[in-house]
């Protein structure tokens, strides 16, 4: 059985692949559905992370 792409798991990939030596500190729980939670807690993190969070979805989005 194939498990679902959620956007934590979508997202978590793209950081991986962007930023591989940041990505111990942008990942999130792969079970995540929506932006907000990926924002609240990578921004919780520091507003840097936050940011680079918001890019990286960003990215997820424009790719469709």
């Amino acid at each position: 059985m194939a498990s679902k792409m959620t956007l934590g798991k979508i997202y978590n990939y793209k950081a991986q692949s962007l930023m591989p030596h940041m990505a111990d500190d942008l990942l999130v729980d792969p079970k995540m559905l929506w932006p907000d939670q990926i924002d609240q807690e990578v921004f919780g993190r520091s507003e840097y992370l936050g940011g680079m969070a918001a890019v990286i979805l960003a990215i997820i989005e424009s790719e469709g």
